[in-house]
Formats: structure tokens, C-alpha cells, sequence
């Protein structure tokens, strides 16, 4: 391919995606490859099997004495191609050489079958033509589609119509008098041969061919993209809750800013305390791990009371519930998972001190109401967020927590609105507080140490 000019050679990279595929996504195709050839070797001894019992209930229509049996000749050959193509893809040691090879020795093999029929029936050579064996030539090529890769059709193709002109050539230079007929009936009911219909097969067999390989081809573009988008989906969930990457793949309209729902929902914002004064003791890498434990501690506790994590904020973490999608218990399940991450936050850090590693504790603010969860940005850069009074109240109360020397608070509205979707925890509750950046006090409950 280097002797190609090359602009060709980029032209081709763009449009098999060779230059644009991510080596996951490379890894995804030969995994699926892998699994499609097993496919394809598992079917080919099923209907070896199916055409061993068959045989074997089947009365003979030959002599005892017949030089060669065909058919159990040629299902031996081919059952042992085929388990040693599965071995080779079991052991990860078939190479794209060793399945071209196996295509090409599995239609030669049946290819020779057809041919022995003449000796097994003690007829002349040109009666293998007449073979009915000649449609397993179809199923053949008609196997190799489930490899998803159009070259293995055409190489079955190309294979089966030299084979038959190969038998074609034996025939004519094997038989006995005038081996050629243009009588379609005289053809028919005797050995000679018409050179029509033999054009008819190879006709079919290079149509076949051709049909499915361009199937294949436009059937593998789409799951060229198909697993592409699989990958992509999972990208977004790296970076988006899952819920969110669902709505942003499977929505029927292009996303745009100002898309949004009103939802009542409950946002709790979570931050680590001490953060800044712990970073300054450690070095940049167990800053980083110090981060990545307390997220990896924080989030599944989140999602496993129906959370959904709208950003990383440095060390904090913004979450809704019933935001994303409706929650008829969001403040009841927004406590609970409160509760929740306040107990694992003491287990971590009991762990971090027994260490002697820095441990600091993680406050919170939970404030319910309605919200608009869309899309914000300016077309080119887009964001799902949250937006509303409730998710300014939660990032004041998380403040808030230091005046009152609490881990968590919530006003007491959340907390009676909790507790009539379910919430069964009793907390003390203080009256008329004034939040800073708030005109007007409010009830508040808290959670103490």
C-alpha cells in the first residue's frame, strides 16, 4: 500500500474510519469478530452433525463395493477443519491468513466431495454435475456473513466458482463420446453436459457472492457505528450520570440550550471540610487520591438512593434527586442517602487516621423545591444542569453548616415534606436561624456530631 499515492491511502483511512477509530473501539470490533467466527465455526459442525445423522438414517443408493464414500469422507475433512479453526480462536491464535486459508480448504472440500460422487456411483465424470450437493455451495458462502466481513464472502465466492470450472474443465476432458449437449431435456436425463446451465451456476454463485457482499458491507457500516455509539454511550456515562447519557443518546431531538423541565426535586450539596488545609501537607498525587476516595465513597451511596450527580465542584459534589426524572419520594430518598454518606464518612476516616493520613469530615445542604433541569451553554459547548432557588438554598446551607457547627442541614420545610414521603429519622430542629445571603430566617434541621 505504500506504492499508492497518498492521498489514496488517507482517502481509503477515511472512509473505513482506520485513522478516526479509538483503540477501544478497535478492540470492541475484534472482540465482536472473535465471538462472530466461534459463531460461524459452532454452525458449520451443527449442520455437519445434522448431515452425519441424516446419512446415517439414510439407505445407501450405492454398491458396497464403490471405491470411495463421499459424504462421510468429506464431513470427516471438513469437521476436522472446523475444530481446528475453533482451536486456534480459542487459544487467540488465528490469524486473518489461517481463516482466509480455512474458507478456501472448506469449499475445496466440498468441492472434492462432489467430484468423488462419480466414483462412488461408478458413473462418468460428468455426473458430479448433476450433484444436488451443489446448493451446500451457497450455504457456504452464506456462512461467512456472520463474520461481518465482506472479503471472507468474496474469497468463498471466488472459491467456489474456480472449483466449479475446475470440475467443469475434468468433466469435459474425463468423459466418454460427445460430452457436450444443447438439448436441455437430453442434458437432463443424461450425462451430458449443457453449457448453459453450467453458466446458469456459476451465474448464481458470482450474483450470491456479490449480493451478500454488499449487504455485508453496508450491514457492517452500521455496526461500525453501532458499536462506535455503544463506546460513546459509555464515554458520556464517564462524565455524565447515567440517566443523563440515556437522555442525551436516546433523544429524538438534537440537544439545544434552553431545553429544560420543571421538576420538584431536592438537591443536596456535599463538601469536604478542611480540604484546603489538608492539600497543603500532601503532595499533588495524594491530593489526588485523597479526592478520588472520597468521590468514589460518595457517589454509589448517591445513586443508590436514586441520586443523580450533576457536577464535580473540586471537592464538591453537586446531586439531585427527582430532577433528572420524576420522584414522588425525593426528599425522603435525598436524607436517607444524607444519612448514609455521613456514616460511610466516618468509616473513612477512621481508616485515613488509623493510617495517620489527613481525614477530613464532609458536610452537606439539602433544600427541596422546584427546579429546571436542561440544557445550558452556548451551542457549541453544552451542559444538562440544575437551576433553581433549591440548588442556590443548598450550597448557602453547606456553608451555613460552620455557624451551626453541624455536618448537614436542611430547612424544616424538607424535613416534614421527608418525612411525609417516608423518611423515619428524628432530628432536632432550630428555629428562626438566619442563613447568610438569605433576608428571611427559617427553620432548620440539622445533623449534629
Amino acid at each position: 500500500m505504500s506504492t499508492l499515492p497518498q492521498s489514496f491511502v488517507s482517502m481509503l483511512r477515511r472512509r473505513t474510519g482506520t485513522d478516526v477509530w479509538p483503540a477501544r473501539v478497535r478492540r470492541e470490533l475484534e472482540r465482536e469478530q472473535y465471538h462472530s467466527e466461534l459463531l460461524v465455526t459452532m454452525v458449520q459442525l451443527l449442520i455437519a452433525a445434522i448431515l452425519c445423522v441424516l446419512y446415517a438414517l439414510t439407505p445407501p443408493g450405492f454398491s458396497p463395493d464403490a471405491p470411495i464414500r463421499a459424504v462421510p469422507l468429506g464431513l470427516t475433512l471438513f469437521a476436522v477443519a472446523a475444530l481446528v479453526r475453533l482451536y486456534l480462536a480459542m487459544t487467540s491464535q488465528l490469524r486473518r491468513w489461517m481463516v482466509g486459508t480455512t474458507v478456501v480448504v472448506e469449499m475445496a472440500v466440498l468441492m472434492f466431495v462432489i467430484w468423488a460422487y462419480h466414483l462412488q456411483y461408478e458413473q462418468p465424470a460428468p455426473f458430479y454435475l448433476k450433484c444436488t450437493e451443489f446448493a451446500y455451495v451457497f450455504i457456504l458462502i452464506a456462512l461467512r456473513t456472520l463474520r461481518f466481513e465482506p472479503v471472507w464472502v468474496v474469497l468463498s465466492g471466488l472459491t467456489a466458482a474456480a472449483g466449479w470450472l475446475v470440475l467443469l474443465a475434468w468433466a469435459l476432458t474425463h468423459a466418454q463420446g460427445n460430452p457436450v449437449t444443447w438439448d436441455y431435456v437430453t442434458a437432463l436425463r443424461s450425462t451430458q453436459i449443457h453449457f448453459g446451465g453450467e453458466l446458469d451456476k456459476l451465474l448464481a454463485i458470482v450474483v450470491t457472492t456479490a449480493v451478500l457482499a454488499l449487504a455485508l458491507a453496508r450491514a457492517r457500516s452500521f455496526v461500525v457505528q453501532s458499536v462506535s455509539g455503544q463506546q460513546a454511550v459509555t464515554d458520556l456515562s464517564m462524565f455524565f450520570d447515567d440517566t443523563v447519557a440515556d437522555r442525551i443518546t436516546r433523544s429524538e431531538f438534537p440537544g439545544m440550550p434552553g431545553q429544560a423541565d420543571v421538576r420538584d426535586a431536592t438537591i443536596v450539596f456535599f463538601d469536604m471540610r478542611g480540604f484546603t488545609e489538608a492539600s497543603r501537607s500532601l503532595c499533588v498525587t495524594d491530593v489526588i487520591v485523597l479526592l478520588r476516595e472520597y468521590q468514589r465513597l460518595i457517589v454509589p451511596v448517591i445513586r443508590s438512593h436514586g441520586g443523580s450527580i450533576d457536577k464535580f465542584l473540586g471537592d464538591g459534589i453537586l446531586a439531585s434527586f427527582g430532577a433528572v426524572a420524576p420522584d414522588l419520594h425525593h426528599a425522603a430518598h435525598a436524607l436517607r442517602a444524607v444519612d448514609a454518606t455521613l456514616h460511610a464518612v466516618d468509616g473513612w476516616r477512621a481508616a485515613r487516621l488509623k493510617c495517620g493520613q489527613p481525614a477530613p469530615d464532609v458536610g452537606a445542604g439539602v433544600a427541596s423545591g422546584p427546579v429546571l433541569f436542561g440544557i445550558v451553554g452556548d451551542g457549541r459547548r453544552l451542559e444538562y444542569t440544575v437551576i433553581g432557588d433549591a440548588v442556590n438554598l443548598a450550597a448557602k446551607l453547606e456553608k451555613h453548616n460552620k455557624r451551626e457547627r453541624t455536618r448537614a442541614i436542611a430547612p424544616h420545610a424538607t424535613y416534614a415534606l421527608a418525612t411525609s414521603q417516608g423518611y423515619l429519622e428524628i432530628r432536632p430542629t432550630r428555629p428562626a436561624r438566619s442563613v447568610g445571603g438569605l433576608t428571611a430566617e427559617m427553620d432548620l434541621t440539622v445533623w449534629v456530631s
